[in-house]
């Protein structure tokens, strides 16, 4: 073929539909690029002395060292969430003269022009030229570097790799969660220093500079192991969307919750069964570990403030995240719904308990911080009961104005598809509504005050909710035609 494979994939790109919409979310993306570059240039420029403060017994090199494992974790969890696939209309080149391996190749190889594979260069270049320099010198730099660049290009395949995986089986998903955990976990408390082991390992790779072959001989297996993947799977009916799994979930023992037991089950089986929503739900699970960070123990009493924070994060992401869209995870099929024997009663009631019910269990798992500070008991119950009595009224209220349909089956993370307004704005009644409550109450009547406060609101709220649902089903219903149209529209 004389033209290449990249002139068609920017004629595919350029002629597409979604060429020229979006351009607010484009401009997001942007803008998240552009941040993030600049703060791993100034993080550069800093490292050197942020690593002199934390290890003074190393040498800033082997200080560096010690935490590429920990940057090449973090980065790999948010490939697989974040970083999207290689793709290529290439059903068109089935039926024609062009080898598959070919095709298999230039997917592979324009994957690697990814933002994740040059944002860490951003810091590691400043490191170089301000430290590095000062304690390596010729082959001993060479290798440094290189290492460290085939290390990102090892992270890059095995995402690759693994979000196949993953996109195949959910149980491989799970396990590879597991093991995340796990090997976090275990660093961490210090029961196993992964980390340091692992800068040993690449400080002798810097004193025997043959053995830095190893990285690319890596880099090379699981870019052909990708390869193979892909040519296994090279049919039109492979690789362009999720296989069904043949499993079924039964959820009839939801009808026992009475007569929205049956919604319920249906919202639940929603979540489950798609992409986009059971993303969602995994990050709000994973958000519990979130107070290892938020409320590490330094030897400073935490504030109150913080556990605030913390609380509605933990207490309520689920919430937040299920709420932004709500009711738009119905949209592909809101028409039908609406003509269904359901009644638009049935649908908030089910949405109310699903986040009330995701409330109280983040609420218990959340209570193991208590072995950092007893004060989670007390402060997370209240901003839990906010969480359940007035932030989902405040999601009811905000979705009366959703207007975009939602794609179940695309990616969950960075996925700017169907955000509105409404998506945007969400984030301050919802978050930082409370914060700024809890601030002026703490300040005029004490912390104890403000606290009980935020949680009466939400007992009047969860004891007020009939009534409010009431209302809801009200307003929802008398704009059920102008949604219907919207959805289709989007």
């Amino acid at each position: 073929m004389k033209r290449n494979f990249a002139f068609f994939a920017w004629r595919e790109f350029t002629r597409s539909s979604y060429f020229g919409k979006n351009i607010a979310a484009k401009g997001v993306l942007i803008f998240l690029a552009v941040y993030f570059s600049a703060t791993f240039l100034i993080l550069g420029f800093s490292l050197s002395m942020l690593l002199a403060e934390k290890f003074p017994d190393q040498s800033l090199v082997s200080a560096f060292n010690s935490m590429i494992l920990i940057y090449l974790g973090a980065d790999l969890i948010l490939r697989i969430f974040i970083q999207s696939l290689p793709t290529f209309g290439f059903q068109p080149f089935l039926v024609l003269p062009v080898k598959k391996r070919r095709i298999a190749r230039y997917m592979l190889n324009k994957s690697v022009f990814h933002f994740f594979n040059i944002l860490p260069f951003f810091m590691v270049l400043p490191f170089l030229f301000t430290s590095a320099v000062k304690e390596l010198s010729g082959i001993s730099l060479f290798v440094w570097f290189a290492g460290l660049f085939f290390l990102v290009l090892i992270n890059h395949f095995l995402a690759i790799y693994l979000k196949w995986r993953t996109n195949e089986d959910d149980r491989f998903f799970y396990g590879f969660l597991a093991l995340a955990v796990a090997i976090f976990a275990l660093n961490y408390f210090g029961i196993v220093d992964f980390a340091g082991t692992f800068g040993k390992f690449f400080e002798w790779v810097i004193q025997n500079p043959v053995s830095v072959l190893l990285f690319p001989c890596v880099a090379v297996a699981l870019y052909f192991l990708n390869q193979k993947y892909i040519l296994n799977r090279f049919y039109l009916d492979e690789l362009s969307e999720k296989k069904k799994q043949g499993s079924a979930h039964d959820f009839s023992w939801l009808s026992r919750v009475g007569e929205y037991g049956r919604m319920l089950s249906l919202e639940v089986k929603m979540i489950l069964r798609n992409k986009r929503p059971r993303t969602s739900a995994i990050m709000s699970v994973l958000f519990i570990f979130y107070g290892l960070l938020l409320y590490k123990d330094n030897g400073e009493e935490i504030s109150d403030l913080i556990l605030v924070f913390g609380g509605m994060f933990m207490t309520g992401i689920f919430g937040m995240s299920y709420g932004q869209f709500f009711p738009a995870w119905h949209s592909r099929y809101y028409s039908l719904l609406m003509t269904q024997n359901v009644k638009m009663k049935e649908v908030l009631q089910s949405a109310f308990f699903l986040m009330a019910a995701t409330n109280v269990v983040f609420y218990l798992l959340s209570l193991g911080y208590m072995f950092i500070t007893p004060k989670v008991l007390y402060i997370h119950l209240a901003v839990m009961l906010y969480n359940v009595g007035v932030n989902s009224v405040v999601i009811f209220a905000l979705g009366l104005n959703s207007r975009k349909s939602i794609d179940l089956d695309s990616r969950g993370m960075f996925n700017y598809q169907g955000m509105g307004a409404t998506q945007w704005l969400m984030a301050f009644p919802i978050l930082f509504g409370p914060m700024a409550m809890y601030g002026i109450m703490a300040f005029v009547f004490g912390k104890m005050t403000a606290l009980f406060i935020l949680g009466s609101l939400g007992l009047i709220g969860i004891i007020l909710h009939p009534r409010l649902i009431d209302y809801f089903t009200r307003q929802y219903t008398k704009r059920k035609h102008k949604m219907i149209a919207a959805y289709r529209s989007s």
